[in-house]
């Protein structure tokens, strides 16, 4: 009896444990976009939004400083992210030990204000962004929600300023 729960167990943690996820640019003509522009010097005021700052750093559209006496500065404000719907998908992973691939959309509205000269301008963008679970991402490990979210960032940002 205790071998069939430690084969039950094993099993188990060898499906979950395979299972490894990576982040993609949802939009294919996003993903080799190259921030070749000239970059404003900015201070972003307001770095505690964590997540929001390291996608904007991630981005490269701006070259953040830390000193105050530049005049163009951003306020970021928090992303709105939806998630997901359910995990359905990742049935088929953990069955298959990771072989099979699955993908969940993250669809995000990223904003920030940029003030300059006494003149506030509000940017808004959408990212988008995959995550898939598959076994042949431990290869992939680099790519991370935020800058995955920071090359569709560009991305947006390029195409709406054509």
């Amino acid at each position: 009896m205790g071998y069939k729960v430690f084969i039950y167990f094993f099993i188990v943690s060898i499906s979950l444990g395979s299972c490894f996820p990576a982040y993609n640019v949802s939009s294919k003509e996003y993903r080799n976009v190259k921030a070749d522009f000239l970059k404003k010097k900015v201070f972003v005021t307001n770095k505690e939004l964590k997540k929001e700052y390291e996608i904007l750093r991630h981005s490269k559209i701006y070259e953040i400083t830390n000193d105050t006496a530049y005049v163009t500065r951003i306020k970021l404000y928090h992303m709105k992210i939806s998630t997901p719907y359910c995990g359905n998908p990742i049935i088929g992973t953990v069955i298959t030990a990771g072989l099979l691939p699955s993908y969940f959309p993250y669809n995000s509205s990223y904003s920030y204000d940029l003030i300059e000269n006494n003149t506030t301008t509000h940017h808004q963008y959408h990212i988008g962004v995959n995550q898939s679970f598959w076994l042949f991402n431990i290869f992939r490990l680099g790519k991370t929600f935020k800058r995955q979210s920071g090359k569709a960032l560009l991305g947006s940002y390029v195409a709406s300023n054509k």
